[in-house]
């Protein structure tokens, strides 16, 4: 029978049934086979778009400049690659005990948004910590705490809230100095993403608004009472000008009504005096006026008396049975 290998002696009780040369052969392949495998999952490697990589040879790097995404070959066993993620990343760091001036303590969370310049990936990979971004992390964490307590240290707590803002900027500011310092990190955003404060202090300030809560209700009920007050004075001075208005109103209309009844009255002797002078020119005129005047005034009757030294004396009598 024909093999692939040539053609096979005839067997012999006990010996091998493959010989020595073909033994040598299948070896032969079998180690190209696992060179092929060899260089093809272990001297190759890929660089993902977020990262930057650097080679170790037997612990020596052999990289001067960061190697960029895509396939890459290396020697097989012997290298080693090192990945860092370059891209937009986030480090919390949460609960933070910090103290403001006043001796309290606030707990608070911190958002850091950074990203890592391909200048910095060398030194980063190769000369703080272990490779990788795990220990970059481990790094950043104790500035970032530092630099947290050294604000708030300055504040004072009831002003946290207001001046949130401002914190945030200042504890960026001296972060970004110090990391870009020691690791060459671009610091793009940092948020104060908590602020809890210690029971006491949340219990004081409840205190405190509600005292001051009531206060504004003590001045309001006083500004209610001086308000009535101001409009039942007001009401009064209306009422006693009003009272005034009319006592002057009435005053000046009794002071005309006075002189106009007066008015009336000399009106009326004037006319009085005039007709008597009148009446006495006409009499001294014609005298035979008053005669003129009884006459005219007489009725017919005779007198009742006539006058005599001693009184009146009856003129005559009449009565209903005179003769």
């Amino acid at each position: 029978m024909s093999s692939p290998w040539g053609s096979l002696p005839p067997s012999r009780p006990g010996s091998s049934p493959i010989p020595p040369k073909m033994l040598r052969r299948i070896a032969l392949v079998a180690l190209g086979l696992a060179i092929v495998l060899l260089v093809a999952y272990g001297g190759t490697y890929v660089v993902q778009p977020t990262e930057l990589a650097g080679v170790r040879r037997l612990g020596t790097v052999v990289t001067t400049q960061p190697i960029g995404p895509g396939l890459h070959f290396k020697w097989p066993l012997i290298e080693e690659v090192d990945r860092l993620q370059v891209s937009l990343d986030t480090f919390p760091v949460n609960d933070l005990t910090v103290y403001t001036i006043d001796n309290q303590s606030v707990t608070v969370g911190i958002t850091l948004t950074y990203r890592i310049p391909p200048e910095a990936v060398m030194h980063l990979l190769y000369e703080v910590g272990r490779p990788g971004n795990a220990d970059i992390h481990s790094n950043m964490a104790p500035i970032i705490a530092d630099r947290a307590l050294r604000v708030f240290a300055k504040r004072n707590t009831i002003k946290i809230s207001e001046e949130r803002e401002q914190i945030a900027v200042e504890i960026k500011q001296m972060v970004s100095e110090r990391l870009h310092e020691l690791f060459g990190l671009d610091v793009l955003d940092l948020q104060l993403s908590k602020i809890l404060y210690s029971p006491t202090f949340v219990a004081s300030v409840e205190a405190a608004v509600k005292a001051k809560n009531d206060a504004v209700a003590a001045s309001n009920t006083v500004n209610r009472i001086e308000f009535e007050a101001e409009q039942a004075r007001a009401k009064a001075r209306g009422d006693a000008d009003a009272a005034a208005i009319r006592a002057e109103g009435e005053k000046r209309a009794t002071i005309t009504r006075a002189e106009a009844e007066a008015a009336a009255v000399q009106l009326t002797a004037q006319a009085n005096a005039a007709a008597i002078r009148l009446r006495g020119e006409a009499v001294a005129a014609f005298p035979k006026v008053i005669d003129m005047t009884l006459a005219e005034k007489w009725n017919g009757a005779p007198p009742q008396t006539v006058m005599g030294g001693n009184g009146s004396v009856p003129f005559f009598q009449l009565g209903s049975g005179g003769k």
